[in-house]
């Protein structure tokens, strides 16, 4: 069994990183955050508020499916390190 350890223990490090790859992602892919939002399956506003509002509320899946739209692994918007 394979563990993900973050890159970082203190949490709003982590969510600040992941919604940092997030934001950078859908600017390199020259898309704008609702049409993210449309592509993932995630209702507009809900993706908003959880970016920009609420930073960390995103579940794993939503995680995925925002990796997904941005044609990203789960392991490319997650600070991550290899298990030791």
């Amino acid at each position: 069994m394979y563990f993900v350890r973050m890159a970082t223990t203190n949490h709003a490090d982590v969510v600040s990183a992941t919604n940092e790859k997030i934001v950078l992602g859908a600017f390199n892919k020259g898309i704008s955050h609702s049409a993210l939002a449309k592509k993932a399956g995630i209702p507009t506003s809900t993706f908003h508020r959880k970016l920009h509002k609420n930073p960390g509320d995103f579940t794993l899946r939503e995680l995925g499916q925002i990796a997904e739209a941005l044609e990203l692994g789960l392991g490319d918007i997650l600070p991550m390190r290899d298990a030791a």
